[in-house]
């Protein structure tokens, strides 16, 4: 047993010896500068090329390879550099005509090639002199662009750059944008000056960061391009694959299009005229006149025209249109125009005009039609019909009362009182064991006629049982009363109902209609092929109401 004690000991101990070492060994890679972004601070006067690639071995802890038959280095250089990368010092010494690639210790410079494409590189730093990650450069005429690495360095191929058409474009949030307009060398190094705060749009960015769409991608080159350019560019057409892949290739973000063609998907800064997404449609402002797309369309700014989708329309600022999607329409602003959608349709702020939803419809001040299985309002100046109809500046009750049938009635309304739903329930507790029970649902409109008084117009069905429900024994009735308000919470009610009862005759089991009451039957008939038969009377409604 000691033994393998002392055995263990001894394996957990070497065990621990390379976990720590193989830490250490990570670490100093992780925190490892690459050799051509070391900064050096180093001077030369009139020294021949040659010695001075010597030098900058020592500084920068590296080996050059190169051929002394294809560079220049007999040649005598001067400079003074102060905390610069490797890479600015070997594009001064070589006036940017030299190309450099670095394997393992080595840094091999070769001449750069010919080409019609220029490779514009450089470093995008601050006014500290330190550099700038993640900035985007582009060229406004081809579109072409590229992003700054963690030390601030970038590449771009120009095509064929006259000076005379030369223009570079450097965006950064947060920072001023800058113009280049002359191209002195191929290697460029940009100052951005930070802007100043302002808290107003600093709580707008972070109250708009639920906008960001790409979260799958949110690193990538084209969502850092579209974060840094505020401004925004013109194209008549874009035809993209995928987002970043196509005609306004990693700055779509920041490009409004008159017309967008998307066989998949397609990201853009906005929408002229029309835009149609195979699968997607994402804008980060405003769209109009038409918007297509096969399951979902997402829109950053005004939505104005036609937004359709297969699934989902998302609108992130205000809605004129007429926007229809198979599942879900919705709006963080105001609507004005029809939504209309397989499930629910929502708008954050006001509605004028139209919700169809086969569930759910909600607006906050709503002005118009809402139609669906539930909708829901703060307030109604038009019209809800659904089964469930809530309005939370409107008219709900709570009502206990009593008719011809049964001595225990509850119900609740809610709407307004132009027109609201409601629910109710009566008990008539003649035997505990098998009493006698309703359940029911009805509509009204309640118009006032005095300070105090209003005229409740109503109709409602109601299924009678004695237990559980076994046959149809339906009563429908037609009420029209009277509504007293004695205080601003409390009121009662009473008035005349026409019922008629439509139920099964080959059931046996139905209760008795009325067993406190006993009011007349002016009518009734039977259907022997159906075997349904159905009464005619005249009954009452009476209670209190609370408010």
């Amino acid at each position: 047993m000691k033994a393998v004690n002392s055995s263990f000991c001894g394996f957990s101990r070497l065990l621990f010896v390379v976990l720590a070492a193989w830490l250490v060994s990570f670490a100093s890679q992780a925190q490892e500068v690459p050799f051509l972004e070391k900064k050096l601070t180093v001077s030369f006067d009139q020294e021949p090329v040659e010695s001075v690639l010597k030098k900058l071995e020592q500084e920068a802890a590296c080996r050059f390879s190169y051929s002394p038959s294809v560079l220049e280095v007999k040649r005598n250089f001067s400079g003074n550099f102060e905390n610069r990368p490797l890479r600015e010092v070997l594009e001064t010494v070589f006036s940017g005509e030299v190309q450099f690639k670095t394997k393992g210790n080595y840094v091999i410079l070769t001449p750069k090639p010919k080409k019609e494409e220029v490779v514009i590189s450089g470093y995008v730093v601050d006014e500290k002199g330190q550099g700038i990650r993640n900035a985007t450069i582009y060229d406004p005429i081809t579109l072409k662009s590229s992003t700054t690495d963690q030390f601030g360095y970038f590449e771009l191929e120009v095509k064929n750059p006259a000076e005379e058409n030369f223009q570079l474009i450097v965006n950064k949030k947060n920072y001023s944008d800058t113009l280049l307009l002359e191209r002195k060398s191929a290697f460029q190094k940009i100052r951005l000056k930070a802007d100043e705060i302002d808290w107003q749009k600093l709580g707008k960015s972070v109250s708009e960061s639920a906008k960001e769409v790409w979260f799958w991608t949110k690193d990538s080159k084209g969502v850092r391009n579209s974060q840094n350019l505020d401004s925004t560019l013109s194209r008549k057409v874009q035809f993209t694959l995928v987002p970043f892949v196509g005609s306004n290739k990693k700055i779509s973000g920041a490009v409004v299009n008159d017309f967008s063609f998307n066989l998949i998907g397609g990201y853009s800064g906005g929408t002229r005229v029309a835009e149609l997404g195979g699968v997607f449609n994402i804008d980060r402002g405003n769209v109009s006149w038409v918007q297509l797309a096969g399951l979902y369309n997402q829109v950053g700014g005004q939505t104005r025209g036609i937004q359709w989708s297969g699934l989902v329309n998302m609108a992130l600022d205000s809605v004129k249109a007429f926007q229809a999607a198979g599942l879900i329409n919705l709006t963080t602003e105001s609507l004005q125009g029809v939504q209309a959608a397989g499930f629910i349709n929502y708008a954050h702020q006001d509605v004028q005009g139209v919700q169809m939803s086969a569930f759910l419809n909600r607006g906050r001040k709503v002005s118009g039609l809402q139609l669906g299985l539930v909708n829901v309002a703060d307030s109604l100046s038009g019209v809800s019909l659904g089964l469930i109809n809530w309005v939370r500046n409107g008219y709900r009750t709570l009502e206990f009362g009593a008719n011809e049938m049964l001595p225990l009635n509850l119900s609740f309304r809610s709407g307004t009182r132009r027109l609201y739903n409601f629910f109710q329930a009566g008990f008539r507790p003649e035997s505990l064991d098998t009493p006698t029970w309703s359940f029911g649902y009805g509509i009204g409109t309640s118009p006032r006629l005095g300070k105090n008084s209003f005229l409740n117009l109503e109709l409602s069905a109601d299924q009678i049982s004695n237990g559980s429900v076994q046959a149809l024994n339906l009563v429908s009735k037609a009420y029209a009363g009277i509504e007293f308000r004695l205080q601003k919470n409390f009121g009662l009610f009473a008035g005349p109902t026409l019922n008629w009862r439509r139920y099964d005759t080959g059931f046996s089991g139905h209760p008795e209609l009325f067993s406190y009451t006993d009011p007349s039957i002016f009518h009734e008939s039977e259907n022997a092929e159906r075997g349904l038969a159905s009464q005619l009377w005249m009954g009452f409604r009476a209670g209190f109401r609370f408010f």
